[in-house]
């Protein structure tokens, strides 16, 4: 954690400061005013973009999530020596969210206005994220190829596991490069893109109170919003292999923000991606081909999980053709 002086914040809070314990992600503070979390943000436009969003969704009427403390002049948040500093309560006797559909779709409804609230900022382009998925997802395909490339001999002749590797490099380069393609499809529409976070967990979920709470998100990389429903669906997925749940969320999803032929494109280009099993294979083939690293039942383990996330890549492309049937069918 970053050093700082508290005594001049803590003033601007009008808070007295008990004890402080340094946390991995933020400052937890025993305060005359009740427990509270004071976090650096190393980019202040990224700390007043999360305030903006976390705003537009309390006006809608949603206040389950952290939103930022004022200070004694009103300010929801400081800037000192090119950092921001926000203050949030410490939530306390968070339980964990149960996965029925119903809550799952609630869940899926959430982002969906999250994903409202934050498409009014034009704060970030979002087409600079939509390139630089793109040009990520080629580099990791050329990567791939030239490792291949360098071992393919070697491997062929192999036997035992180091054969079963070589047998699986064509399916990865394969996934990899349907992903790139999808990410370049002229059926996404860069006007109609907007930024989020660029992953959305579990963990980003509990319920306090008996109500469904949205959490986190305090210092986001930045991405397009497919990928947050994306890295969702998928850690959903490999955790209860349920279509109905993956309907369920994308339903709830759709009451708040509707999806278009390509919202589900770029949803589907980052589901292919198997990286899981690419960055296994790449760490147990070394650089000078030699096994190293990863074992050959991790390998197989990420195997299983990819099997998986194919499920879920037919089943969002099914919907994905629904979405294409009914645009083609709208008036001109």
């Amino acid at each position: 954690m970053e050093k700082i002086d508290l005594s001049e914040i803590c003033r601007r809070y009008r808070a007295r400061v008990i004890h402080m314990t340094p946390l991995e992600d933020c400052y937890l503070l025993e305060t005359n005013r009740g427990t509270k979390e004071l976090r650096i943000w190393p980019r202040v436009d990224v700390m007043r973009w999360s305030f903006a969003w976390r705003e537009r969704m309390a006006r809608q009427g949603f206040r389950e999530l952290e939103r930022f403390i004022r200070t004694r002049d009103a300010k929801p948040y400081l800037v000192t020596a090119s950092r921001g500093i926000t203050l949030t309560d410490h939530l306390r006797h968070i339980e964990p969210v149960s996965t029925d559909h119903e809550t799952v779709r609630q869940c899926g409804r959430i982002v969906g206005m999250m994903h409202a609230a934050q498409r009014e900022s034009g704060l970030f382009p979002a087409v600079d994220f939509w390139r630089q998925e793109q040009l990520q997802a080629v580099a990791e395909s050329r990567r791939a190829r030239e490792l291949w490339e360098a071992v393919r001999a070697k491997y062929k002749r192999a036997e035992g596991e180091r054969r079963r590797v070589a047998e699986l490099f064509p399916l990865v380069l394969q996934r990899l490069q349907r992903s790139a393609d999808l990410l370049a499809s002229t059926r996404i529409e860069p006007a109609a893109l907007s930024v989020s976070h660029g992953e959305l967990h579990r963990d980003n979920w509990g319920m306090i109170n008996g109500k469904l709470y949205l959490r986190g998100f305090f210092q986001p990389t930045l991405s397009v919003q497919q990928r947050d429903v994306a890295v969702f669906l998928r850690d959903l997925y490999l955790t209860h292999e349920d279509e109905d749940q993956v309907d369920a969320f994308l339903d709830g999803y759709e009451e708040a923000k509707p999806l278009s032929y390509g919202d589900y494109t770029l949803m589907l280009a980052f589901l292919a991606s198997p990286l899981d099993l690419w960055k296994q294979m790449e760490i147990y083939v070394g650089d000078d081909g030699q096994p190293e690293g990863a074992s050959a039942a991790e390998i197989e383990q990420a195997l299983v999980r990819q099997q998986a996330v194919d499920g879920l890549l037919r089943r969002v492309a099914e919907r994905a053709e629904g979405a294409r049937g009914e645009s083609a069918h709208e008036p001109l």
